[in-house]
């Protein structure tokens, strides 16, 4: 996934307009990530790259479904590509997990602030 989404982090740090919608995905993932701990009952915990990584899967599963196919160059992107955009955030909230993947591009506070209050590296709360 990260590869075929690798034009989406240039379009990010080229395109103001890209990033807030980033945030925004940012703040509904950790919504719903929040939903999913404190509305199942699980024998076992889960840890939150799961609950990511499931989402990011069940995401991409369903466009590609419905005909989705992801942004391939940087002006391929637009505030209206929900689906690269939501990969892109879970990917971005997976890669501050301490077993998360470890991109070669990410959202930095040169990019533009974060949403979340978290440093470059850190993990979100």
């Amino acid at each position: 996934m990260a590869d075929e989404l690798n034009s989406g982090w240039t379009a990010l740090a080229a395109q103001p307009v890209l990033r807030t919608q980033l945030h925004q995905h940012l703040r509904a993932i950790r919504t719903t990530l929040r939903e999913q701990e404190s509305a199942v009952e699980r024998p076992v915990p889960v840890s939150r790259l799961v609950l990511l990584a499931s989402h990011a899967y069940d995401t991409r599963q369903r466009a590609l479904r419905e005909g989705w196919r992801p942004p391939r160059v940087e002006s391929d992107w637009t505030p209206e590509e929900w689906t690269g955009l939501r990969l892109l955030a879970c990917y971005e909230l997976a890669s501050r997990e301490p077993k998360g993947p470890r991109p070669k591009r990410r959202l930095t506070d040169e990019d533009s602030p974060s949403p979340l209050g978290v440093p470059p590296g850190g993990r979100p709360a």
